[in-house]
């Protein structure tokens, strides 16, 4: 065995805990590669820095860096000049060649000082090979020999038919990566082989091996078959066996490099083979994000890490000896227990190991169909997805670009780094940015959803009412609008109105006894929420003995909604990462349960999103950012007085400027500033805005687009700065949640404002909550006008409007039941006010805008223009299990609204539209005449 190298750490590497962990013999990897990565200078920071000593590779890896970027289309370009008949593998080998010769000769330094010890890079052989013994030996020595690296590693899986080529590899000198190692006898077939290489070897001293040992994927597995078997002790194991079966296998490992069997070999200069931990992304949120280091750390290891773990463990890793060698006895105990409840470890490996081969090739094969697109892309010279034209904002922008880039920003936020928007770190900063992991994130949960959504569809269900608010609700209902509801699958509900009226709708809409609820919420303590909750639950209760199978949950971990979820025995709750807002949370579980339940292809969702991740990657310069450039430009424009954001786009994206809405107005309506998000404005003739204005045109590329292109032509014309995106199909509305995402981030941090807080959301509610109790005033003592005085309603709205100054915007607060003729009628009043006045407009329904436009109207510029609409609805229902109604409730919220605006020194008027809401607004509307 290699001795450790026991000295005192030196100063730096006693603060790194990436450093400390070399301290003690394990080297760590990056499981990561791409061009820019290493042209930038970030594979060499890390080397430096953290000790980096390696890097493992993949297509998976490969294709998102190819498709979700440019930085690869000069090569491919010159590539296809060269040969136009080039082939597509030959395409995808030039490519990834060149990046792994790079990434070794920054690596070559660490080779040689370790005397070829460490300091490698791991190429894969194709997965299609993997159970095609001769096939792979062929491929591995021409890749080995075409590289022509000696601190590279052939990754060969560890397949029954892979072993014996191992084997011959290894004897020839090739240094081998073995993968997709689940089991003490995976891990027993490759050491033999190894060893026997080692004997054929002429030069033993001259070979290099990692045997790679997966980690997380067992951990779902096995945690998946503790749990259908349901018992405290079967419990107890939970987490548990992926350490305890890695730690008994090191323990073999120690046996095998340690004991007489190695004395000849190691005499002869062999080395050991080291073990590789692979596959150590914890995927589940109940466990340490560091799980699978802090647990594994030891001699002759390696540690493989996705940069969200290298990052998290150079956070808050702590380094405390050698912790593979603790608790060995323990480790056999419940891999003993674990047998005693029937559950066979060996054949949950067996199947984790074809999986993994399936998982390996499927990236392979649509790394190629991805690698044709950008061909057939790069040939007829296509139009890049984002264009800006920024007018007087191109040298401001680029400017803002320019420091960013020396300020490292882009990686400093995937560190999730709070001292980009602030000095100091602030609350709900360092615990907000778990967004940027999402996208490969939540593909390990996607089995269950799929399933949940099975479910629904095969019961029959034909309707799915989600009960939520703001980021709960938006992008689901996003979702249904965009997409609909594929054959067989629910038709997606969204309530978020507590209007009587509202839930009277949907109820005479649904079957009750077909229909299935989905309540969410983050907090878990949302009144709109849990007072609908309380109506459905005991309206299923008139018909279903077990009401709580009608229902499930979507919160944060341990949140009284999940404990109600129990308590009422709901089908599921779903439980969402805890460190990222609402807002922000459209590709976790509260946007994606919803999305698997109508049928949508979640896979090919996130995988979008997934390679927009990778034009964004935090070693991707700033100016090719497309997140970084659309947020610069964001904030920019807003310092120059366009903070007007108006969003237009072509039919099939009608409904996602509802959640761009919220995004922009909460994450930037703070401290007297903001980006006011225009949505739902027709596009007009050019001289009906005012130099306010910038406008952003979502659309799909087969989409008509009418008259709009001409407008924003002369828009541009008049110095109107223009944002144009440019969407594949309805599918890359992923990538455009992840993009404005990280964009509205960035442009916190121009704005001088904290991207992921609401500092003056509490208030409204906490106004709302007194007038509940009867502690803050009543109608009567609010001043309130009644629709039907035309003449008194016309001068009020007249003298509203006479206060507007430049830069001004006129916000409708509708507290009335969501119809399509009150949309009607409330764009109307919109158009009546916009136009002669050149001003920015928006509405939204009460009390669904507190959850997403509110935040902008307390704590943005002082800038609006209030129109709140309350209406005399006749009708009332009771929340049961509570001591009030749906129309206090509403009432309370509208007082409590108006008094917070009214507080913060918002210029508003209150009209009353009477019982009939319709016919009140037609009122309204005449009085603007």
């Amino acid at each position: 065995m290699r001795a450790v190298n026991r000295h005192a750490p030196d100063k730096e590497s006693d603060m790194n805990p990436l450093k400390q962990l070399h301290q003690e013999g394990q080297s760590v990897w990056l499981d990561y590669i791409r061009r820019s990565f290493i042209e930038s200078g970030e594979l060499k920071q890390l080397v430096n820095e953290d000790g980096l000593r390696g890097i493992t590779s993949n297509p998976k890896i490969f294709m998102k860096a190819i498709t979700g970027s440019d930085e690869y289309d000069q090569q491919i370009r010159q590539l296809i000049e060269d040969d136009p008949h080039i082939k597509t593998a030959d395409l995808y080998e030039a490519i990834a060649i060149t990046d792994i010769r790079a990434a070794a000769d920054v690596l070559r330094d660490v080779f040689d000082q370790t005397e070829g010890g460490d300091g490698f890079v791991s190429l894969e052989v194709s997965p299609n090979l993997a159970y095609d013994t001769d096939a792979t030996i062929g491929e591995a020595r021409r890749l080995w020999k075409t590289v022509d690296r000696p601190n590279i590693l052939i990754k060969v899986p560890a397949t029954q038919e892979g072993i014996p080529a191992i084997e011959t590899l290894l004897a020839e000198g090739i240094n081998i990566n073995i993968t997709l190692m689940f089991s003490m006898r995976h891990y027993e077939a490759v050491a033999q082989a190894y060893l026997r290489a080692l004997e054929r070897a002429e030069n033993p001293a001259r070979v290099s091996s990692v045997a790679s040992f997966f980690l997380s994927r067992i951990t779902r597995a096995v945690d998946q078959a503790l749990d259908e078997y349901g018992s405290e002790e079967a419990d107890s194991l939970k987490g548990k066996i992926a350490i305890a079966n890695a730690k008994v296998t090191y323990e073999r490992f120690r046996q095998l490099f340690d004991g007489p069997t190695f004395q000849e070999l190691r005499a002869r200069g062999a080395r050991v083979q080291r073990v590789l931990w692979a596959s150590t992304s914890t995927k589940n949120p109940d466990y340490s994000d560091v799980l699978y280091v802090t647990e594994l750390i030891g001699p002759d290891t390696v540690n493989t890490m996705p940069p969200k773990t290298l990052n998290a463990f150079r956070d808050h890793g702590q380094v405390s000896g050698a912790t593979v060698l603790d608790g060995i006895e323990q480790a056999h105990a419940q891999l003993e227990n674990l047998a005693a409840l029937e559950i066979s470890l060996d054949e949950i490996t067996e199947k984790l190991q074809k999986e993994g081969v399936k998982k390996f090739q499927d990236p392979f094969d649509q790394l190629f169909e991805a690698l044709e697109e950008k061909r057939t892309n790069i040939e007829t010279q296509r139009v890049a997805c984002q264009t800006l034209r920024l007018a007087e904002a191109e040298d401001p922008v680029q400017q803002r670009l320019d420091r960013w880039q020396d300020a490292r920003f882009a990686a400093r936020l995937w560190r999730k780094d709070p001292t980009l928007w602030f000095d100091e770190p602030r609350e709900e900063i360092s615990d907000r940015l778990g967004w940027l992991d999402l996208p490969p994130a939540m593909h390990a949960e996607l089995d269950e959803l799929n399933c949940f959504a099975t479910e629904l569809k095969q019961e029959g269900i034909k309707h799915l009412v989600l009960l939520g608010m703001g980021g709960s609700s938006l992008a689901p209902e996003v979702f249904a609008r965009t997409f609909g509801s594929a054959a067989g699958y629910p038709e997606l509900i969204v309530l978020d109105s507590t209007h009587p009226k509202a839930v009277q709708q949907v109820e005479r809409a649904i079957d009750l006894p077909k229909t299935h609820f989905l309540v969410s919420s983050k907090s878990g303590t949302t009144i709109e929420t849990l007072s609908l909750f309380r109506y459905l639950f005991a309206a299923v209760g008139g018909f279903a003995q077990k009401a709580g199978k009608h229902f499930s949950a979507v919160t944060d971990p341990g949140t009284p909604l999940e404990k109600l979820a129990v308590d009422r025995k709901f089908r599921r709750a779903f439980r969402a990462p805890a460190d990222l807002g609402g807002r922000y949370s459209a590709l976790s579980q509260f946007g994606l349960v919803p999305a698997a339940a109508i049928g949508m292809d979640v896979h090919e969702f996130l995988d979008r999103a997934w390679t927009l991740t990778e034009s964004c990657a935090f070693c991707v310069p700033a100016s090719k950012n497309p997140a970084l450039r659309l947020g610069a430009a964001l904030g920019e424009l807003a310092h120059q007085g366009r903070d007007k954001l108006t969003i237009i786009t072509t039919s099939s994206l009608s409904a996602f400027p509802d959640w761009l809405e919220q995004l922009l107005a909460e994450s930037t309506g703070k401290d007297n500033t903001g980006i006011v998000p225009v949505v739902g404005e027709s596009l007009s003739e050019p001289d009906n805005y005012a130099d306010d204005r910038t406008f952003v045109y979502l659309k799909v590329r087969d989409d008509s687009e009418g008259d709009v292109p001409r407008r924003l032509q002369a828009l541009e014309k008049l110095g109107h700065p223009v944002i144009e995106i440019c969407l594949r199909d309805k599918y890359d509305l992923s990538q455009e949640m992840f993009r404005w995402e990280m964009a509205v981030a960035a442009a916190g941090a121009a704005l001088g404002v904290h991207p992921f807080n609401q500092p003056n959301v509490e208030s409204a509610k906490q106004l709302a909550r007194e007038a509940m109790q009867g502690d803050c005033a009543d109608a009567s003592e609010i001043e309130t006008l009644d629709a039907s005085a035309v003449d008194k309603v016309s001068r009020s709205l007249s003298k509203l409007i006479s206060e507007a100054q430049a830069g001004s915007y006129f916000a409708i607060q509708a507290y009335v039941a969501p119809t399509t003729r009150a949309d009607e009628l409330l764009q109307e009043i919109r158009r009546r006010v916009g136009r002669p006045h050149k001003m920015a407009t928006s509405f939204g329904y009460g009390p669904r805008f507190l959850h997403s436009i509110g935040q902008l109207h307390k704590g943005g510029p002082n800038t609006g223009l209030f129109l709140q609409i309350v209406d005399e609805s006749p009708d009332d229902l009771p929340v049961p299990e509570a001591d009030f109604t749906f129309r206090q409730l509403i009432q309370a919220q509208a007082r409590g609204d108006y008094q917070a605006l009214a507080q913060r020194g918002r210029r508003i008027l209150r009209v009353n539209v009477g019982e009939d809401a319709i016919a009140g607004l037609k009122q309204l509307a005449e009085a603007l005449a």
